[in-house]
């Protein structure tokens, strides 16, 4: 039996809103196999793809702490 994949497509972020970002409110989307860890809370990691180079990638997904993504091919930031 095999699980359906899914991914969430990020958003292009403009120059003018980057400079108003908050670097804690940005994770990094890496590539690997997932780490064996609990989630906690609304965190869970997924996947993400870069709207910038196509790059698929493992993100924590948190509603209350990350909004922007750097991808980890390109430094692409992006929202997902």
């Amino acid at each position: 039996m095999s699980e359906e994949i899914t991914v969430k497509t990020g958003t292009k972020v403009e120059p003018a809103e980057q400079k108003n970002i908050d670097p804690a409110t940005v994770g990094l989307m890496i590539a690997g196999p997932p780490p064996n860890v609990d989630v906690e809370g609304q965190a869970y990691w997924g996947y993400t793809r870069c709207p910038y180079c196509g790059h698929v990638g493992r993100s924590l997904i948190s509603s209350r702490r990350y909004i922007y993504y750097n991808c980890g091919y390109c430094g692409g930031l992006f929202r997902a």
